[in-house]
């Protein structure tokens, strides 16, 4: 932590370098009688993004409100009272500013980005205003200390190019994008979040203030407390720690949104379906919840279905929640873009798409193989790291909506610096570590003496609570916005990171036939930019924060019933054995819906369909991969019924004209058949 005395002229250049903005009361009294601050006092104020200041003091017994604005270049920092704001006050909420006879104001916090300050306001004359009532701050009193000592570590809140005690730096400015909402000290405040995971530590020193009192549940022994007892590090306590950790206090790092309401529920514990669904919004215990964090998923060599259960969950219930408005989920799309762990975490086995297919640059699990993450009411989310390109792990897929930062392994490259369980013998941190492989992890003696606190988290699991604490920023902005408002707020505003994205051009030769099998950005019929590595982007906080003060709640056109178009194919067909070409079906749709989701249902018979791609185009011509060549994806496409693979590469496209389906055969000697297509698509 550093405290000490800044010059005049560095404050100055340091406030008007940030953007800071709009402004708070922190006065008040308590049942109408004064309560007067002292310099020890945890009530702060916000300086403005104009350096203003709103204030409320008392004098001679009385309380006064009013504005302080900047008077801009001006050889001192000179602030004039507005004197429309002024007057006076009978309550307020916090402490006011005791003031004596020389109307000199000592204002003990203020809230300057991400530091506390403290300075004094001398009252003084303006020789250009000789009316007016200045104050000007004395340089000698200005105090900054950092709010929360491993803030300027943390590259997904404010990225500056920092190593984050790793080997290189990354880019400044790759990161959430969050600057005017730190400024005007959005918090999350008024939103619950659950953390579903595989525990949380609620009594941890930067995350405690935020938990709900007996509202989070261990579905092990049937209490309210999910603190682990295991002296492995604790996931659902590092993944809560990036949404949620307090701010201010410090203590720690801080988190995206830093005053959200907490309840974690261990399922993953369990791992029981029921004990998943209780945790998502199907029993009284997370009926209030708005925000259902999922930094989980499945990966292996198969396609993996919903269960009734779940689709029961999703098409009744989350609809029920935030009354009425629809409950979020947001969920990391996974880890598996080059490898696989089919074994356990303790014994893995992996299993790499490049050694058993020969081609380098495709994803390997496909996030469209998982069907949650096609759902509507699932927002799936991609992991970029520090230097603003996809991390290196993060699994791709045409059902990503959004994508987050997540860093690398913090050795050679920045991860992500997050909560851990407390104590030098338990949790990803700790001293008892030989060799020492993460110094930063080992009990950093100024940063980490404890081991209270980590820097090698990563991972989807990091991208997803990243985008958690930006939704719960979003909502307290607009409480009244729907699940729907949510998503469209998030592609709208999503930055275009990686912007030429060469690494996901990929190429393969399929019997001296060049194939595109993976490519980069596409723009849509609806003028959304889409890529199966990122979505439709970089989650932009401030963008989205901006958008979402301004939007009329619930104001998307309603949903049409599900629209189901049938290719209707009277046999088999066969796919061409290793053949660039494949077979290619179409299906005629004369309605012209806007779409807001998409879904291909189709049933493929081949003995290894690892070796099948899956790509549609929609009648403006976007092309969507839905299932990459040489995955992981072995089997499970011959399902009964058929299976369903989304796209989010046609939001806001309309339906009407032709679609076509292709299906192809990379790799010899394997054939297989199509045997059943349609679409799927809600819009209105």
């Amino acid at each position: 932590m550093t405290t000490g005395k800044i010059r005049c002229g560095d404050f100055t250049r340091m406030m008007t370098r940030i953007v800071l903005t709009a402004i708070i009361i922190v006065a008040v009294v308590l049942s109408g009688n004064p309560v007067y601050s002292a310099c020890d006092s945890t009530s702060c104020i916000t300086v403005g993004n104009d350096l203003s200041m709103k204030l409320c003091v008392e004098y001679q017994t009385l309380l006064y409100e009013f504005k302080l604005v900047y008077v801009p270049n001006s050889s001192a920092l000179f602030w004039k009272m507005d004197p429309s704001t002024f007057k006076q006050i009978q309550s307020g909420s916090g402490s006011c500013i005791h003031i004596e006879n020389d109307y000199a104001i000592k204002v003990c916090c203020a809230y300057v980005q991400l530091y506390k300050c403290s300075f004094t306001l001398n009252y003084t004359s303006y020789p250009a205003d000789p009316t007016g009532l200045y104050w000007k701050l004395d340089p000698s009193t200005f105090v900054s200390t950092e709010g929360d000592p491993l803030t300027s570590f943390q590259w997904h809140i404010q990225n500056t190019g920092q190593t984050a005690f790793s080997k290189s730096a990354g880019t400044s400015g790759e990161d959430l994008r969050m600057t005017q909402a730190i400024g005007d000290q959005l918090s999350g405040l008024g939103v619950i979040m659950a953390v579903v995971d595989s525990g949380l530590e609620i009594a941890h020193e930067d995350i405690a203030g935020n938990v709900i009192a007996n509202g989070s549940y261990n579905y092990v022994n049937n209490t309210n407390d999910p603190t682990p007892t295991s002296t492995d590090g604790d996931h659902g306590t590092s993944v809560t720690g990036i949404a949620a950790a307090l701010s201010m206090n410090g203590k720690g790092g801080r988190g995206v949104a830093p005053r959200t309401s907490l309840k974690g529920f261990n399922a993953q514990k369990t791992d029981q379906e029921q004990d998943y669904i209780e945790s998502l919004g199907g029993h009284p215990r997370s009926k209030d919840v708005d925000i259902f964090n999922m930094s989980y998923g499945v990966d292996g060599l198969s396609y993996y279905p919903l269960s009734p259960t779940y689709k029961e969950l999703y098409d009744a219930t989350a609809n029920k929640l935030r009354g009425g408005k629809g409950a979020i989920y947001v969920k990391s799309a996974g880890n598996e873009f080059d490898d696989i762990n089919t074994g356990s975490d303790k014994k893995p086995v992996w299993y790499t798409c490049s050694e058993h297919n020969g081609v380098k640059g495709l994803t390997c699990f496909n996030a469209t193989a998982e069907e949650t993450n096609s759902r509507p009411e699932v927002i799936t989310v991609g992991a970029f790291n520090a230097s603003g390109v996809k991390s290196s792990y993060s699994t791709a897929g045409s059902t990503l909506w959004i994508s987050a930062p997540g860093g690398e392994n913090g050795t050679d490259a920045p991860a992500t610096i997050t909560t851990d369980l407390s104590g030098k013998d338990k949790g990803y941190s700790r001293s008892d570590v030989d060799p020492v492989k993460y110094p930063f992890d080992a009990g950093n003696p100024t940063y980490n003496p404890n081991c209270n606190y980590t820097s090698t988290f990563h991972g989807t699991s990091s991208a997803a609570p990243n985008a958690s604490g930006a939704i719960a920023l979003i909502l307290q902005t607009n409480p009244n916005l729907t699940r729907r408002d949510v998503k469209l707020i998030l592609a709208e505003t999503a930055r275009k990171i990686d912007p030429d994205s060469k690494a996901s051009y990929v190429k393969v030769n399929i019997n001296g036939v060049d194939y595109q099998a993976s490519e980069g950005w596409v723009t849509n019929g609806g003028g959304f930019n889409f890529h199966n590595w990122y979505g439709f982007g970089a989650v932009n906080v401030d963008a989205a924060v901006a958008m979402a003060k301004n939007y009329r709640a619930d104001s998307l056109p309603k949903l049409l019933p599900n629209e189901t178009f049938d290719s209707a194919l009277a046999t088999a067909v066969a796919i061409p054995d290793n053949d660039a070409s494949g077979v290619t079906r179409t299906i005629e749709v004369s309605e012209d819906l806007t779409i807001e989701n998409f879904f291909v249902q189709l049933l493929i018979n081949h003995p290894d369909t690892s070796e099948v791609g899956i790509e549609i185009t929609s009648p403006r011509g976007t092309r969507s991969i839905l299932l990459n060549i040489r995955s992981s994806i072995k089997k499970g496409l011959n399902k009964a019924g058929g299976v369903l693979l989304g796209s989010n590469a046609f939001y806001g496209e309309k339906t009407k004209g032709t679609w076509t389906l292709k299906v192809l055969d990379s790799l010899p000697k394997n054939t297989g058949t199509l045997e059943l297509f349609k679409l799927n698509i809600k819009g209105y």
